[in-house]
């Protein structure tokens, strides 16, 4: 099919080439016989009907360019291919200079500029530039298939750190299409947007400037609850803690947030609700210490600390939730180590315009890639993670 559209082109192209080439020919032969008729010896009656002749045609031929162009329907207002040669039939006839066109035919010189660059360059017409290939269609499946809590948007972003442009709008419209051939069964991915209902946050303006802390509880072996720790850097939104505890208590949570401070330095303030182990004596000596300032939750109020909530959300449906059973403590400790890894590197963030949180918190923000990314870059590294059966993707230079 591809074959039979460059073909076309190609005929096209040539046909348009040859009628200019032989418009300009006309033109100098019209120009050399009205000279040599100007120079015979005959009436000056004779030669002024002959050039107001040549001239009344050129000028009924410019009128019925503007009658057309006025008569257009401002719904359908470029100009047809008949009309384009037709114009540059009489721009190379009659030997009209290109800064005039305006003047002439009411058109701007950049459209004629954008008429003749697209006669002599043929991968205009062969391969359009906002056309999505086969190869990033099946690509765009590969990425929601094996992310399938990602909607539109989180996949365009992962494309983009891939420069790839693709639109959120064109993502889904190819997830709404069969599944290309050569593929497994069709996944149909839909966007959820939850609403948290919570208060705005507090700005942070660097890394290590404002964390949140907070605790969950997953199930192991489907029977026994066990304490998590999730502790979120809000500038970057990073995970600087994510950690199975062998209880609820204080001690062990000062000791992995210890863990946490010593790895990535302490935060200016912390953030937390208002349970009984964050406003104890033992909690607060760990802050002096480290010279933090607390800030807390509304106390029982869903949302009061929305940001270490939703990553506690991606954490159970988007990973936890893909594992068919938590074999232990010590299977729950890799899971949780594997999600920070693939949480901070690996996915794009929605809150960071696509980023992921280590190019925020280490300031090594991406490029946006241009309109004109339309090919798979032959560098891309990806990363199967067995357990939760996801797949992170990632650009090797910028691994």
């Amino acid at each position: 099919m591809s074959g039979n559209s460059d073909i076309f082109s190609d005929t096209v192209s040539l046909i348009v080439k040859a009628a200019l080439l032989a418009a300009r020919f006309s033109g100098r032969i019209r120009k050399r016989c009205l000279t040599r008729l100007a120079s015979m010896d005959i009436d000056s009656k004779d030669k002024e009907i002959v050039f107001l002749r040549d001239k009344v045609y050129e000028l009924k031929l410019q009128i019925s360019i503007l009658k057309k162009g006025i008569s257009r329907s401002q719904k359908n207002s470029r100009y047809t291919l008949g009309e384009r040669l037709l114009i540059l039939w009489h721009i190379e006839t009659f030997q009209i200079p290109r800064r005039r066109v305006s003047q002439y035919f009411g058109i701007a010189r950049s459209t004629l500029y954008r008429w003749l660059h697209k006669i002599d360059d043929q991968s205009l017409s062969r391969v359009p530039s906002n056309k999505t290939t086969q190869q990033i269609a099946s690509f765009v499946w590969e990425i929601a298939s094996s992310n399938v809590h990602w909607g539109r948007i989180r996949t365009a972003n992962q494309l983009a750190l891939l420069n790839i442009f693709i639109s959120a709008s064109t993502v889904r419209n190819i997830l709404r299409r069969p599944y290309p051939p050569r593929g497994p069964a069709a996944l149909i991915v839909s966007q959820e947007s939850s609403v948290i209902s919570a208060s705005p946050p507090i700005p942070a303006w660097y890394p290590n400037h404002v964390w949140s802390i907070d605790t969950t509880t997953v199930m192991s072996w489907g029977l026994m609850p066990v304490h998590v720790l999730m502790v979120i850097d809000h500038f970057s939104r990073k995970v600087v803690c994510v950690t199975p505890l062998e209880g609820p208590n204080a001690a062990w949570i000062i000791d992995a947030l210890e863990k946490a401070i010593e790895i990535h330095g302490p935060p200016k303030h912390i953030i937390s609700d208002q349970a009984r182990v964050f406003v104890g004596d033992a909690f607060a000596e760990l802050l002096v210490r480290w010279h933090i300032m607390p800030r807390f939750g509304a106390v029982g109020k869903h949302g009061s600390i929305a940001v270490t909530e939703r990553v506690i959300k991606t954490l159970k449906e988007e990973w936890l939730h893909r594992v068919v059973l938590i074999r232990g403590f010590d299977h729950l400790t890799q899971l949780c180590s594997e999600f920070e890894t693939w949480y901070n590197t690996w996915r794009p963030h929605m809150s960071l315009e696509g980023a992921r949180p280590d190019d925020f918190y280490y300031h090594n923000r991406p490029e946006k890639p241009s309109h004109e990314s339309k090919t798979i870059p032959s560098n891309i590294e990806r990363r199967l993670f067995p357990q939760t059966r996801t797949t992170g993707y990632r650009l090797k230079s910028a691994a």
